[in-house]
Formats: C-alpha cells, sequence, structure tokens
C-alpha cells in the first residue's frame, strides 16, 4: 500500500513538473488557444511572448510554423524579453519582418562556441538565416560565451536581408556576412567584437552603424570571391572602441580577392596608422582592394596608410550607391515592389530650400511656417497600413463644441511627385480649419517607394477613411473638397474627376467609405501630361513608370482633362505666372462647362510657382478658397 501511495505521489510530481514547463513545440501556444500541429500553417501575423501574451512562448516554435514560400509579406513581432535559443531561419521561409520592441528591450541570446561539444566556427551560431527577403527590426542577437575562440551571434547566408536598428554583440567572429550570392543591408546598427568581429564572403552595406572594437585586434575579415564587384562597403559609420583599445587595423584579407572599402567614416583614435593588415602574405596585397574615402577622426589619416591600399576619388566613390552595390542576377524587388534594400527619400524639396531659391527673384517672399493656431485642434493618425509601414495624417478642427457638422477639406502637397511632405500643407490647413472647416494634411507613396497609381490609391483611401470617422471630428460627409499643390494639384484633380471609377481605387483596401469628394481647389497643378502647353518630362516618367512614347494610355490615363464626366464636381483653379503648371486648363474649363459645372480661375501674376508656401500669397490664396467653398456649398 505505502508503494502504491509513493508511486501515485511520484506520477503526481512528475506531471506537476510537466505542466510547469512550457514545452518548446508548434503547437505549444498557437494563436486560438487549441492544441494542435500547426508546422508550415501560419501566414498571418505573428507575435512571440514570453509572458503567454502573445501566440507563441518561443521564436523556434513561430518560425517552425511559418507557411513555407509565404504567399504574402507576414511580421513575426518578438516582444520585450530575453529569448535564449539557438535559432536556425531556413531557406523556406522569405518575405517575413522579424521586429523587436528594441535592440535593449528584445534579445536573442546564446553561448555555443569552437571546441564545445566538437563545434566548430560555424556552428556556433546564436541565430542561422538561410532564408531570402527576410528584415530584422529593433532587436540583439548576441554570444555570450566570451573570449574563448570563435563565437558567432549572426550567421547569415541569405540574400536580401536588411537588419536595422539591430545589435550584434559578441567578441571573436561576432557576425558571419557570408554567402556568394548573398546580399545584406545594415541601416542603423551596433555592431561590436574583439578579432575579426565581422567576417565573410556577402556583398554587405553597413550604413550608419557604429563599428566597436573590444580588443587590439581586426575588425573585418572579409573572403569576397573573385567575380564579386564588391564586398563590405561601410559608409557614415562611426568606428569606436573599449578605453584600453588602441591598435586595431581596418582589415585583413581572410581569403584572396577580398574587398572592403569605407566611405565618409569617422574613425577613433584606435586606428593604426597603416590602417590595413596582409594577413602575413605579400600575394594578397595585389589581390585585394581595401579602399577609403573621405575618413575621418584621429584614426583617419591616410598618410601613413599601407602603399596597396586605396584612396578613392571623387569619380570612384560615385559608384558605391545601392543599386550598383546590389546589382544582381536575382530579383531588386520585394513584395512591396521597391527595391529590398529599401527606397531613398528626396527631401530636395522643403520649406527652406525653396524660400532661399526663390528670393532672389521675389524679395519680400515670407515663408509661412507650421506652428500652432490658436483656436485650432490636431490629431495625427494612421489611416492606412502597407505592411512595412503606415501612412500617416493630421487632422485639424476647430476647438470647441461642434453644434453642426463641418464641410471639409484634404489638402496633399507638392513635390514632382517624388519629394515633400505632408508639412508642407499643415499652415493652409490649419488657417482653414480656423475658419471653420475640419482638414487633414496626408503622406501618400511618392514615386521612389511606388510609382503610379499607388499615390492615387493613398488619397482615395484617405478619403474614405475621412468619412468612415466622421463622427469623431464632426464633418459632413456630403461637403468634402480635394485640394493640392504643383504634384498635388494633378492628384487632387484627378481624384475629383474620377469620382465612383473603380479602377482607381486600391483593389485591396479596407476602407468601405465612399472615396467621392464634391470640389476641387487645383493650385498650379498639370491637367495633361501630354499636352501642346505642358513640358513634364523625367519626373513625370519616373512616376508614371516611363516616357510619353513608352506609355503614352497611362499619360493619358493619369490626366484629369481626359477624364472630365458626368461626376466632374465645381473647380477652383489658383495660378502661379509660369502657364507650364496649368496645361490642359482652358480645355478642362470648357469640358466642365458641358456638363453643367461650375469652374472658378483666380492667378498671380508676379509669384514663385509654389505660391501657397509664402506670404504674401497665401492669405489672398486661402481667402480665394473660403469664397469659392462657400458658393458652391
Amino acid at each position: 500500500m505505502m508503494f502504491n501511495l509513493k508511486s501515485v505521489w511520484v506520477i503526481c510530481c512528475l506531471c506537476w513538473i510537466a505542466s510547469s514547463v512550457p514545452a518548446q513545440h508548434v503547437n505549444s501556444y498557437p494563436k486560438d488557444g487549441k492544441v494542435r500541429d500547426l508546422k508550415g500553417k501560419v501566414q498571418e501575423d505573428i507575435v512571440v511572448a514570453k509572458d503567454g501574451t502573445g501566440d507563441f512562448l518561443y521564436i523556434a516554435d513561430a518560425l517552425e510554423a511559418i507557411r513555407v514560400y509565404l504567399p504574402k509579406p507576414i511580421t513575426v513581432y518578438i516582444k520585450e524579453g530575453v529569448y535564449k535559443e539557438k535559432l536556425e531561419i531556413p531557406g523556406t521561409i522569405t518575405n517575413v519582418t522579424f521586429k523587436g520592441d528594441g535592440p535593449d528591450k528584445t534579445i536573442i541570446t546564446y553561448d555555443d562556441h569552437t571546441g564545445k561539444d566538437y563545434m566548430d566556427t560555424f556552428d556556433s551560431y546564436t541565430m542561422l538565416v538561410w532564408g531570402n527577403s527576410l528584415t530584422f527590426k529593433d532587436l540583439t542577437i548576441q554570444n555570450t560565451a566570451g573570449s574563448v575562440g570563435q563565437a558567432v551571434a549572426l550567421h547569415a547566408e541569405g540574400d536580401r536581408l536588411v537588419f536595422e536598428n539591430c545589435h550584434f554583440k559578441g567578441d571573436q567572429d561576432t557576425m558571419f556576412a557570408s554567402g556568394e550570392n548573398s546580399r545584406q543591408y545594415y541601416k542603423d546598427c551596433y555592431i561590436e567584437g574583439t578579432t575579426d568581429f565581422i567576417f565573410g564572403s556577402a556583398t554587405a552595406l553597413f550604413e550608419d552603424c557604429e563599428i566597436h572594437s573590444k580588443s587590439n585586434s581586426y575588425i573585418t575579415a572579409a573572403s569576397t570571391p573573385e567575380w564579386v564587384k564588391y564586398g563590405y562597403v561601410f559608409k557614415d559609420c562611426k568606428l569606436t572602441a573599449a578605453g584600453e583599445v588602441n591598435r586595431v587595423y581596418l582589415g585583413r584579407p581572410w581569403r584572396d580577392f577580398a574587398k572592403t572599402v569605407f566611405i565618409n567614416c569617422e574613425m577613433g583614435a584606435h586606428i593604426v596608422p597603416e590602417g590595413w593588415h596582409n594577413w602575413g602574405s605579400k600575394q594578397k596585397e595585389q589581390t585585394t582592394f581595401y579602399g577609403e574615402y573621405g575618413s575621418t577622426g584621429l584614426g583617419g589619416d591616410d598618410s601613413g596608410r599601407v602603399s596597396w591600399a586605396h584612396q578613392l576619388t571623387g569619380e570612384e566613390e560615385k559608384l558605391y550607391t545601392k543599386a550598383n552595390i546590389f546589382a544582381g542576377n536575382t530579383a531588386q524587388k520585394s513584395a512591396y515592389d521597391f527595391p529590398w534594400y529599401g527606397y531613398e527619400i528626396d527631401s530636395s524639396f522643403n520649406l527652406e530650400d525653396s524660400y532661399y531659391k526663390y528670393k532672389k527673384d521675389f524679395p519680400g517672399i515670407e515663408p509661412v511656417y507650421n506652428t500652432p493656431i490658436e483656436g485650432v485642434s490636431d490629431n495625427t493618425i494612421a489611416y492606412k497600413d502597407l505592411g512595412y509601414r503606415s501612412l500617416k495624417m493630421d487632422v485639424f478642427f476647430p476647438e470647441g463644441n461642434r453644434t453642426k457638422k463641418l464641410p471639409t477639406i484634404l489638402l496633399v502637397h507638392g513635390g514632382g511627385w517624388r519629394s515633400g511632405d505632408r508639412s508642407l500643407q499643415a499652415p493652409m490647413a490649419k488657417a482653414l480649419a480656423k475658419r471653420g472647416y475640419v482638414t487633414a494634411v496626408m503622406d501618400y507613396r511618392l514615386s521612389l517607394e511606388a510609382p503610379y497609381p499607388a499615390g492615387v490609391h493613398d488619397v482615395k483611401d484617405a478619403i474614405k477613411w475621412m468619412k468612415a470617422h466622421a463622427e469623431n471630428y464632426g464633418l459632413d460627409t456630403n461637403r468634402v473638397a480635394i485640394m493640392g499643390g504643383s504634384a498635388g494639384g494633378q492628384l487632387a484633380a484627378l481624384v475629383a474627376m474620377t469620382n465612383g471609377r473603380q479602377e482607381y481605387e486600391s483593389p485591396s483596401s479596407d476602407q468601405e467609405a465612399s472615396a467621392s469628394v464634391h470640389a476641387l481647389i487645383d493650385m498650379d497643378g498639370v491637367l495633361a501630361f501630354h499636352h501642346p502647353e505642358s513640358s513634364e518630362g523625367a519626373v513625370a516618367a519616373q512616376w508614371l513608370g516611363g516616357t510619353y512614347e513608352e506609355v503614352p494610355e497611362i499619360w493619358d490615363e493619369a490626366s484629369a482633362l481626359h477624364q472630365v464626366g458626368d461626376g466632374g464636381v465645381p473647380s477652383l483653379f489658383i495660378n502661379s505666372q509660369y502657364p507650364r503648371f496649368h496645361a490642359g486648363q482652358d480645355d478642362m474649363i470648357k469640358k466642365l462647362d458641358e456638363f453643367g459645372v461650375y469652374a472658378e480661375v483666380h492667378g498671380f501674376e508676379a509669384c514663385p510657382h509654389p505660391f501657397w508656401l509664402f506670404r504674401p500669397w497665401f492669405g489672398d490664396t486661402i481667402n480665394y478658397v473660403d469664397s469659392f467653398l462657400q458658393k458652391v456649398w
């Protein structure tokens, strides 16, 4: 009897222990709470959380659950915590973003090293990445084995890999960035180590990163294949070191054709004057390519560099663009239809630069800055989720209790369809809100991110969002105007003249409200891309996906003039002194008149093209808009 009781007691204890320790299996914490086999079946966003508030407790479980060769991109959100896991991301996992809560909060760690259980360097990783088209953001990958020999934190061999705001911590061989056909992009990252802590055969660009040496040794050990044009490229990076470190080489060649270049990098005093080491091989001095351009800091003096290293010329430096570095024979586009390493942000069209450009010809010009206006409240929201980022909108409305629904104006910024941002239209939006309107300024995708018709879809989705949230802001969904300047004016006109036409709306939109508007205000926005009065060229071609000779149907499709019909709305045109920005306006007004639609025109005889950004034209523009809308509504 005692034996039976003891047996029961032992069994109960074992059951309690088993139930208290979470198992690391793909069905350990499924999203719906039901225990079942999820291996290779999940194709939606996933949350990993150690505290049980997510879909899985372990990252490894989430990896096993992801469907192979996903039909659409997903995000694996890894919540704050220290995850001691040795991870392998197989080649069948693609188009996934792994996002943490920040490199100080989401930490992936392990402690394998060479010599442990007969392990070699390439098995000592904390994370091994074989998959392609993967992005890692806001997390740390580390190997805590210490000074015991080679101990890899990240072993990456997939293609089209992006690491943004990630930390890589370890000692010797922290990062194995390798793979003959692998292209890797590191942005705003921190990488630390002792010896050869960035090594391998990949083509990798490190941009705006901190490279931290923990001992006197070597930073890089590239093994670039002979046929690869670029190896490791460091641009605008900062090279730092621990306090006692004072003799560090930029690199040594692991293999004969190593290629490593530092461009515009700040180098601490720990970098040795000679800069580079030949790893004891005179022959490698003839075959490697080590170069610098614009190095600064106490370690950036090139006067003592080894004779076989290169100082790039200005023309050579210009060749080190992302497009050139990452050129390859495989896909260049991500699942979001822009380059996998990200799209460029063109900030050339901005208020300050425009002011300095025009003040010579217009001495009395005054920029209108984006400052608060008494009596106007604002709210910033995300109106559209693109998967890789959100598009935002600033909504402005009169303060106080609203006893009646207010008319609404959505303002679209200009910038040649490739530059500018929503803040440019904020001063005008606030001034109109002061007059009793609900107004909004919005993000939309520019040509460097996504070509036409993405921007049109975004504007229509913004209109839908505002109507869907009308009760929140007291707006009248039957009095919605679209307004824009320059490229934003062209977009506004096209949106206004395509009311109700599904082919101009996003097929993937989750907004159910109507995208129709009831009035148009076009400030210097072209109405016909191909027209005797038009001079649109390369900038328009970039947005429209080709020249008129290449895609004439797209140029016409994107021209508001050719879309005027019985769905046209009352239109206000405010013109600068430059006729080319009014291309097709007279023809459009004739068409509107044929359909019995009101149109009104005002112009400034002497003003810059973006007159709405400056006084003295700013105030008159507000008056024209207010008077027009009061008239038609």
